[in-house]
């Protein structure tokens, strides 16, 4: 082989060395990406954030928290006697902030934050009379494992 054989050579394996994952690599996000987006935005959302398979629904008497599997939790909101958030360190990849709606001895509601319908809950929570804000916002920065009370009803 003479020298620009060989020079040509060298140029195309540094190309294929320096380009080549870059170029495959992007061809294969996009295909990933395709397929995922391909699938209906609830399921993608589901996916990602596992939390939004947990379903709040409120009512004027009742919340109730639809669990994934198949589970109901509920408390009337006339016997709800306590608002605690609960903090873990699992996060960012599991869920670490749960809202503890606890009712009279066997009635209550474990909600992570990320459910279906929590900012509606938010909102009804913070109408109580008594709500205290503050602690929610030290709640939502904490890192740790930690019982947080929000609302504790009038004795």
């Amino acid at each position: 082989m003479d020298f620009i054989t060989l020079l040509i050579l060298a140029i195309l394996i540094y190309l294929v060395l320096h380009f080549g994952p870059r170029i495959f690599g992007s061809w294969m996000s996009s295909r990933v990406l395709a397929k995922v987006m391909a699938q209906p935005s609830d399921v993608r959302r589901a996916q990602l954030d596992p939390e939004s398979q947990f379903v709040v629904h409120i009512t004027e008497s009742e919340v109730s928290c639809h669990r994934p599997d198949g589970i109901v939790e509920t408390v009337r909101w006339n016997d709800l006697e306590r608002i605690n958030i609960l903090t873990n360190s699992d996060g960012p990849f599991a869920p670490d902030c749960f809202w503890l709606l606890i009712g009279p001895e066997t009635a209550g509601c474990c909600i992570p934050q990320g459910a279906t319908g929590d900012t509606e809950l938010l909102a009804r929570m913070q109408e109580l009379p008594g709500f205290n804000n503050q602690i929610f916002m030290e709640a939502m920065g904490s890192t740790q494992e930690a019982i947080f009370t929000c609302w504790e009803k009038a004795a």
